[in-house]
């Protein structure tokens, strides 16, 4: 799932994508925690969802990943949390998780895509008007099950880290600026990480990395050394029974804020 504000009354509302039915589900914040849903349709199982304004219109849009038929799907918003119908791209087989972000620093949104069936991931540049560009793949490791952006080795340019499932490990790819990506280096992790976050945790200003890792219980955290690698893997196990498949980076006793908030926790971030 992801959120945002869908319909401009600064209250947050949340975004989840549902496989079994074919459609994502807009929960309206009230503002007091609760909230009221409504349906709308995406595409063949869609597995992953992520928000951000792909026509400049100030209005979040979604993008979902849909497993099955090896496409994305964008809905525009229409700034009141509907959404107009999807409109389908293709990636490559079995898209398993997205991210929304401006890789070729044009002010337009771009979006990668994680195929798990393939061990690519697919790149397809925005237009600005809510139309996107011919996917462009990249290789990456064995199952690609996370995907995420951020500057990892310092250069104000947008870079990229997969965690691979079925090869424990996360794949780095470094960004050009223009909107493509040097070759993959690998960096072994825990074992089958299913989901990946990007964030500063020891507060030296360099972007570390934390992973899910299903089979091992644990999360492993990689601290960045600003160069694009990373240290060794430190895992930190969590009760014997825990498949864990998700991890999110934020400041939960509100120690120190930073750029690694998510959406979810943005709005407790206090002001300075």
């Amino acid at each position: 799932m992801t959120t945002g504000d869908f319909d401009g009354d600064g209250k947050a509302d949340i975004a989840v994508a549902n496989s079994g039915s074919n459609d994502v589900s807009i929960l309206r914040g009230n503002g007091d925690g609760t909230f009221v849903t409504a349906n709308f349709a995406a595409g063949s199982s869609p597995y992953a969802i992520a928000t951000n304004d792909f026509n400049g219109d100030g209005k979040a849009d979604l993008v979902v990943a849909n497993n099955t038929n090896a496409k994305i799907s964008i809905l525009i918003g229409n700034g009141d949390a509907t959404f107009a119908a999807p409109v389908s791209y293709d990636a490559a087989s079995g898209p398993y998780a997205v991210t929304a972000a401006d890789f070729n620093r044009d002010g337009n949104i771009d979006v990668a895509v994680a195929d798990f069936n393939v061990d690519q991931i697919s790149v397809l540049l925005g237009n600005g008007d809510g139309t996107f560009a011919t996917a462009v793949q990249y290789a990456a490791g064995d199952g690609p099950s996370s995907i995420a952006a951020g500057d990892l080795n310092g250069d104000g340019k947008l870079d990229l880290a997969v965690s691979n499932g079925n090869a424990n490990s996360i794949s780095i790819l470094i960004g050009n600026g223009d909107g493509t990506f040097a070759a993959p280096s690998s960096v072994p992790t825990g074992f089958n990480p299913s989901s990946i976050a990007i964030g500063d945790l020891n507060g030296d200003g360099r972007a570390d990395l934390v992973t899910a890792n299903e089979s091992s219980a644990d999360t492993s955290v990689l601290l960045g050394n600003g160069n694009g690698t990373f240290q060794t893997a430190v895992s930190y196990h969590l009760t014997a029974s825990a498949v864990p498949t998700q991890t999110v980076i934020a400041d939960f006793n509100r120690a120190r804020c930073s750029a690694a908030w998510v959406d979810l926790l943005e709005e407790l971030c206090p002001s300075g």
